[in-house]
């Protein structure tokens, strides 16, 4: 059994996010995006911004962020929301989902997965060159659904979009 905890994130978590965004982007960026892109803003910064997206001062409408704890450390967390799309292909999306390399295997991705989205229909968007994400995406129901964009705040790096419209039956359900 996992001794991940998942649960939804509190203002007082924006710190800790942070650094786990920012290493996580190092982590699994660094060869693929540009460096200041993958330095980005400071985590004080960035917990900033995370603060008044937690406390509901977003103007991109309802979303939520869980995080994934072991030994009451945030390792993880998952990020959740209506469809930006404008043909929106499911009316959730998975804005993100990151854990800790060192954590990688512990079914935290997998627990912050069914926090987030369930089982349900749901889309995301990643980067193109992402083997890892794209696998465990994957194993979950999803599929690229042929749309794909590039993404000037990520130095023009190439995004795919997954979406899973059937609710994704597990082994036993």
């Amino acid at each position: 059994m996992s001794d991940v905890v998942v649960r939804i994130a509190t203002v007082d978590d924006a710190p800790a996010i942070a650094r786990v965004h920012v290493q996580v982007w190092r982590e699994t960026y660094t060869d693929k995006l540009p460096a200041p892109i993958v330095k980005g803003r400071p985590v004080a910064e960035r917990a900033a911004a995370l603060r008044r997206l937690i406390a509901g001062e977003s103007a991109l409408g309802p979303q939520t962020i869980w995080v994934a704890e072991r030994a009451g450390v945030v390792i993880g967390f998952a990020w959740a929301g209506d469809s930006r799309d404008a043909d929106r292909p499911t009316d959730a999306e998975l804005y993100a989902i990151n854990v800790v390399q060192a954590h990688h295997g512990t079914g935290a991705g997998q627990l912050l997965l069914s926090a987030s989205v369930g089982d349900g229909p749901a889309s995301l968007w990643m980067l193109e060159d992402n083997p890892r994400a794209r696998a465990f995406y994957e194993r979950n129901g999803f599929v690229a659904d042929g749309t794909t964009k590039v993404d000037e705040q990520l130095g023009d790096a190439r995004e795919i979009r997954l979406v899973r419209t059937e609710p994704r039956v597990t082994a036993g359900g």
